[in-house]
C-alpha cells in the first residue's frame, strides 16, 4: 500500500477516487480539515488530505514504481490547476520490497500560494472517472505537465508583469503544440493562438494580447511602444482575458468544460487591486 500526505488541497467531499495506472488513488480529508484549510488561506503549507493506493504491491518492480509516481505527479498538477494552490504529495511511504519509498524530483515541492480563485465540482470521483483512459492521454499528448508547471509557477508572482510573462511562456507552448499537430513550422505567436482557438472552439484573443506581450519582452513594461498609453485597468483586462483563454484551453483538453463552477475566475478588478496588484509599469 502507498500513502502520502497531500498539501493545500481543498475539496468539499470527505474523499474521492481517481483510477490510476495501477489501482485506484483515494484522496481522503483529514479529520480536522476545516481548521487546516483556514491555515492554508493564511499562507501556511498544510497537509489537508492524504492519498492512498491499496492495490500497490510491495513486490512492484522499479519501472512500475516510476509509472505510479508519474501518475501521481500528473493528478496533483491537475488538482493544483483546479485549486489554484500547490497541491502536491509529501513524505515517504513503504514501497517495493519493504523499503521506504522516497518522493523523487518529479514531484513539486510544497509551497504556499494565496489569493487566487479555484474551480470546483461537487463530485471529483465523477470528474476524474476517465482519468486513465481519456483524460491523462489527452493531457500528455498536449504537453500539459510542463504547461501546468508554468501556470502554477506564475501564481507565485509579485507583479502583474510576472503573471503575464508566465502567460506568454504558456502561449508559446501552445504554439509549439500546434506546430507539432501539423499547423506548420512558420506559425507566429498570434497564429498559434488562433490555430488552437479553432481546434478547441475557443474565442480568440485580440491583438492587444500580443502587443502587450511584445512590450513586456522588449521594454520590460506592459504598456509601451506597441500597447501605448494604457491604464493599469486596461492592462489588467488583457491579462484577465489571456488567463481565461488559458483556463479554457486546458479545460477543453481535459474534457472538463461545462463541468466546473467558478468560471471565469480571472476578474479585472481582482487583478487591478488584489493579488498580484503591484505593477512596475
Amino acid at each position: 500500500m502507498l500513502e502520502f500526505w497531500v498539501s493545500d488541497l481543498q475539496h468539499g467531499e470527505e474523499y474521492f477516487t481517481v483510477p490510476g495506472v495501477s489501482g485506484t488513488w483515494t484522496f481522503t480529508r483529514r479529520s480536522n480539515y476545516h481548521d487546516l484549510v483556514g491555515q492554508t488561506e493564511r499562507g501556511q503549507v498544510v497537509a489537508t488530505f492524504y492519498v492512498s493506493n491499496p492495490d500497490f504491491s510491495l513486490e512492484t518492480d522499479d519501472q512500475q514504481s516510476i509509472d505510479l509516481s508519474d501518475d501521481l505527479v500528473d493528478i496533483c498538477l491537475v488538482l493544483s490547476f483546479l485549486n489554484a494552490h500547490c497541491v502536491t504529495v509529501t513524505g515517504t511511504t513503504l514501497g517495493s520490497r519493504g523499503m521506504l519509498m522516497q518522493l523523487d524530483e518529479r514531484h513539486l515541492a510544497a509551497r504556499s500560494i494565496v489569493g487566487f480563485d479555484r474551480l470546483w465540482n461537487p463530485d471529483f470521483s465523477g470528474l476524474f472517472a476517465d482519468w486513465q483512459t481519456v483524460i491523462r492521454p489527452a493531457y500528455r499528448q498536449r504537453g500539459l505537465r510542463l504547461q501546468l508547471s508554468h501556470w502554477l509557477s506564475g501564481l507565485t508572482c509579485f507583479t502583474l508583469e510576472d503573471l503575464y510573462l508566465s502567460a506568454g511562456v504558456q502561449m508559446d507552448m501552445v504554439k509549439q503544440q500546434e506546430i507539432a499537430a501539423g499547423g506548420g513550422p512558420g506559425l507566429t505567436y498570434f497564429q498559434g493562438m488562433q490555430s488552437a482557438s479553432t481546434r478547441y472552439g475557443i474565442i480568440p484573443l485580440s491583438h492587444d494580447a500580443t502587443k502587450m506581450r511584445n512590450d513586456l519582452l522588449h521594454e520590460g513594461k506592459l504598456s509601451g511602444a506597441n500597447f501605448q498609453s494604457k491604464t493599469k485597468r486596461e492592462c489588467a483586462q488583457v491579462i484577465a482575458d489571456t488567463m481565461t483563454w488559458l483556463d479554457t484551453y486546458v479545460l477543453k483538453i481535459l474534457g472538463f468544460e461545462d463541468k466546473l463552477h467558478g468560471l471565469p475566475r480571472w476578474k479585472v478588478g481582482a487583478l487591478e487591486h488584489g493579488l498580484p496588484s503591484i505593477s512596475i509599469r
